[in-house]
């Protein structure tokens, strides 16, 4: 009975030293390791779930070390962008100078060579900017990863920069509005063909209907275009060109001249192929009908022009010689061109009035249309679409290039002034996110820290325990040992 009594004892102190060694072995392996779970017997339900929060810290690492990388990459496109700034600036102001009538031949060929020079600084940044050898301008899309959520990712869209490709977006109306027209010996007769109808006008800011009255002038559409800029995005000019030329003979002419206002316009005029008398009487009169002349190369014709795009009109042309003539042609808007509506020959005494309408030049730094057209005369068709007025074929030779140059920069300023505000945005918008996943990394660590690690102090009391009552069931044991020896000895 004794044996077996001591047989128990040595059982249940056989198991409980068992039991305290595994825990004092399970505290010492979380100490350490650090960790409260080392397996995932420790605690099945949390091990999931530690797993995806080590997963979420591990990706958005990641995803700041990627927005670093795009903040990067808009920093060195936003520093090329400034320095494209700087060369369209320059460029600017070359071709305001290049439009001073003071300059001399030598003067505008020296503003071209340095206008020529700042083009190719402005294609030489485009064309080498990289980012770790990747170029940020370029027709190719670049993705950044910059949370650790799949979804959620930051685009550079294609940025197109290129000379060729950057500048003002332009369209010039065309058809009989730019052609001597209605010639009759009652000036009061004579219209510019412009027909009544209306379009609409299809700009980066909206859609609007333009109405247009019949005889209306080129001055007056582009004002009431001008009217809607703020809807449309797209601004409107007016300028007409004539010619007179091919004087039958020599001798002195008379006529009203209409612009702006109208003037009585006489000349002697010596040698048919010699109109400088003629520019002299119409430049008179300039301030008040605001039509300028300028002799051509050959002095057998005068270039008759308007930059406000009043109609330019002949009236009751007079000669000392009876029945002799003078030839009036519409001209395209490049002052050059004849229309294609040709020409009207005036007559002393005959058909002796005549009339030619201006063009409507639509300018936007971006992409616009017209549709429903029904001024036919104004825009050949019922649709149109504006056409690019490339940096990249920029000059400052002539006043006109000149002017045409500076539309080019002002649209490619535009768009430097676009996309860097591109790049401005996504930088904050990167600030901003790279700052969230660090306070996010930090609250998951420390809630991944909370469950996972190990709480030193409460394994050491554990350890502490289990050793003490380790050596307390082995002095049990050997207590229980010697009594069983003893027990046996009496026996």
């Amino acid at each position: 009975m004794i044996g077996l009594l001591y047989s128990a004892v040595r059982n249940v102190d056989v198991h409980n030293f068992q039991q305290f060694h595994e825990e004092q072995l399970e505290a010492i392996e979380r100490m350490s390791s650090g960790k409260a779970i080392n397996r995932a017997s420790d605690d099945v339900a949390s091990m999931g779930h530690l797993s995806k929060m080590k997963a979420e810290t591990l990706g958005s690492n990641q995803s700041i070390r990627n927005s670093n990388d795009a903040f990067s990459y808009a920093e060195v496109g936003d520093a090329a962008l400034s320095d494209c700034e700087e060369a369209l600036h320059r460029m600017k102001e070359l071709a305001i100078q290049a439009m001073d009538g003071a300059n001399s031949d030598q003067n505008i060929e020296a503003i071209q060579k340095e206008f020529d020079s700042w083009k190719e600084v402005f294609a030489q940044v485009v064309a080498k900017t990289e980012f770790g050898g990747a170029k940020i301008f370029t027709d190719q899309t670049k993705w950044f990863q910059t949370n650790w959520k799949p979804t959620e990712i930051t685009t550079f869209d294609p940025i197109y920069m290129e000379a060729d490709k950057v500048g003002s977006r332009q369209m010039i109306s065309n058809g009989t509005i730019s052609d001597a027209a209605g010639v009759d010996a009652d000036y009061s007769n004579v219209n510019n063909s412009i027909t009544a109808g209306s379009f609409k006008l299809n700009g980066a800011f909206g859609e609007t209907e333009i109405s247009v009255v019949a005889k209306e002038t080129a001055y007056s559409i582009a004002n009431n275009i001008n009217a809607h800029t703020q809807t449309t995005g797209v601004r409107a000019e007016a300028q007409t060109y004539a010619k007179l030329s091919n004087l039958s003979v020599a001798g002195d002419v008379f006529f009203k001249l209409h612009g702006r206002t109208s003037v009585d316009i006489s000349a002697q005029i010596t040698d048919k192929n010699d109109l400088g008398s003629l520019i002299s009487a119409i430049n008179e009169q300039s301030y008040l009908t605001g039509i300028n002349a300028e002799l051509t190369d050959s002095k057998s014709a005068v270039i008759l022009s308007n930059l406000e795009g009043y109609d330019i009109g002949i009236e009751n042309f007079e000669h000392s010689v009876a029945s002799e003539t003078i030839k009036f042609t519409g001209l395209q808007s490049d002052g050059v061109t004849s229309s294609a509506g040709g020409s009207e020959t005036l007559t002393d005494a005959g058909t002796d009035s005549s009339i030619v309408g201006g063009h409507v030049i639509l300018k936007s730094p971006k992409h616009f249309t017209i549709s429903s057209n029904t001024v036919n005369e104004l825009f050949s068709s019922s649709t149109g679409t504006s056409t690019l007025n490339d940096l990249n074929s920029a000059t400052v030779d002539t006043f006109d290039n000149a002017g045409q140059a500076l539309d080019a920069i002002d649209g490619a300023l535009n768009k430097v002034v676009d996309n860097r505000s591109r790049f401005g945005h996504v930088m904050q918008r990167l600030q901003h996110n790279a700052s969230g996943l660090r306070k996010s990394v930090a609250i998951v660590e420390q809630a991944r820290s909370t469950r996972e690690d190990t709480d030193f102090a409460s394994e050491m009391v554990k350890n502490f325990r289990a050793q003490y009552m380790t050596k307390s069931n082995l002095s049990v044991t050997a207590v229980t040992n010697k009594m069983s020896q003893t027990a046996l000895q009496l026996i």
